[in-house]
């Protein structure tokens, strides 16, 4: 349905194939322009509203995009996209001055979004996880820029000034702050035996400062350091912003170390932070492909909060496509929070914008809603090795960019960002100083 004051865009095309509907509705959800399809000739030459064709070769004078064919093909290729320019602005895909852009938009677009290059290659790190510097945006040096929401604000200023008088609405932006949990004490509650492990490792370790930590948080009133919740809810109340919070609830592992869900003290931050915030599921790292674990952590945070549970992340970014997401469609989760790379920040599907999961190894939309999360405190504290200024000026820059283009600004961080203990000293000031600045209400 034509929306109130938006002239209809027309699109000729010759085949309607499930790629073509699909990247044709996130691109014009992002335009916020109605528009529909046809394959008659007739049709498309007699109207007079804003229109252009998507084919193979030009069929006039029409403003004209040529498809390369990536969205009529079925199952994943063999495709190294070639890194051409739009001006100063990289693409692949290019398809020549022909065109009225010269690639084309929507392959190129659908190539990014779907993640395709992750389904080709062998490429991996330790953890078995898709490694950025493997990645096409990488090679183009477009990792921390939302490239295809870039080229969409390229083409909308190109197809206006084609079509006089005509405008497109500004784009939308929204700020979402994400909290990951995996750790919600240091030291507090964690059971005698990890306690006297602990001091005996820092013994032989002869780290004397932790061993003075850990007597001092577990055996005074000190509340532990990573207790920062209270802190969390009262600026929640004070600016009103949007939040969710992952909770792990699977049992320790080496790379699992919170704390055992069946304490009381965990349990209660748990209940207490899903009064004010929204709950997702931190998946455990060795269970993100097995759906009968992944149902049995989601059920037990469902007991403690008495709500659905239908956000989740993997812990450690531990996601390969297409098995991790399936397995959260087959336990009807709505929404991921994983998008994004675990040793460099940078939009992972060249978006800012949430998107619906395309399933390339069975050709398939999905309903599982994928959220880019482009930046976290662990990507500026230790990947990037950044103070305090530096990374609210990085995480300033990257709201920024999403602002002039539009989408979800969502940077992730850990309880333990305000705590100001140790390696976290200064580091409270970037949380509230980044609510200050976008927060609705600041």
């Amino acid at each position: 349905m034509p929306m109130a004051g938006r002239p209809e865009i027309l699109i000729f095309v010759y085949r309607l194939t499930g790629r073509v509907r699909y990247i044709f509705r996130f691109v014009f959800g992002i335009l916020q322009m109605p528009y529909r399809f046809t394959t008659t000739l007739e049709e498309f030459v007699a109207y007079n509203g804003p229109k252009f064709s998507y084919t193979r070769s030009r069929l006039a004078n029409e403003f004209h995009i040529r498809a390369s064919g990536l969205l009529e093909e079925k199952g994943v290729r063999p495709h190294l996209p070639h890194i051409d320019f739009w001006d100063e602005l990289p693409v692949i895909f290019a398809t020549g001055e022909s065109a009225s852009i010269p690639f084309d938009l929507f392959s190129a677009a659908f190539y990014l979004i779907t993640r395709y290059e992750e389904y080709l290659s062998d490429a991996a790190d330790a953890h078995g996880r898709f490694p950025h510097t493997a990645s096409t945006a990488m090679r183009a040096g477009m990792l921390e820029r939302p490239w295809v929401d870039l080229w969409i604000d390229k083409f909308k200023s190109t197809f206006a000034a084609a079509h006089p008088g005509m405008s497109f609405p500004p784009p939308r932006f929204r700020f979402r702050p994400l909290l990951s949990v995996s750790i919600s004490h240091l030291y507090k509650h964690k059971g005698l035996l990890r306690q006297l492990g602990g001091m005996l490792d820092n013994l032989v370790r002869l780290d004397f400062r932790r061993l003075r930590h850990r007597v001092r948080y577990n055996f005074t009133r000190a509340r532990d350091p990573y207790d920062t919740f209270y802190k969390i809810i009262a600026l929640k109340k004070q600016y009103g912003h949007e939040l969710i919070s992952f909770f792990p609830v699977h049992t320790f592992t080496d790379y699992d170390r919170n704390l055992p869900v069946t304490r009381p003290a965990y349990r209660r931050v748990i209940k207490t932070l899903s009064d004010y915030a929204d709950t997702g599921l931190l998946i455990s790292y060795y269970h993100g492909n097995d759906p009968a674990q992944i149902h049995r952590e989601r059920k037990t945070l469902e007991k403690i909060i008495h709500k659905p549970v239908k956000k989740a992340r993997f812990h450690y970014y531990k996601c390969r496509l297409p098995d991790s997401y399936l397995s959260l469609g087959k336990e009807e989760f709505d929404e991921d929070f994983s998008c994004g790379y675990p040793r460099h920040a940078g939009f992972r599907a060249s978006t800012a914008y949430p998107f619906p999961f395309y399933d390339l190894s069975n050709e398939e939309l999905t309903d599982l809603t994928v959220h880019p999360v482009p930046v976290t405190d662990y990507h500026l504290r230790f990947v990037h090795g950044l103070t305090p200024e530096e990374a609210l000026e990085k995480l300033i820059a990257t709201g920024e960019t999403v602002r002039r283009t539009g989408g979800y600004f969502q940077p992730l961080f850990h309880n333990s960002v305000l705590s100001e203990f140790e390696e976290w000293k200064g580091w409270s000031e970037v949380y509230v100083k980044l609510l200050e600045k976008y927060a609705e209400n600041a």
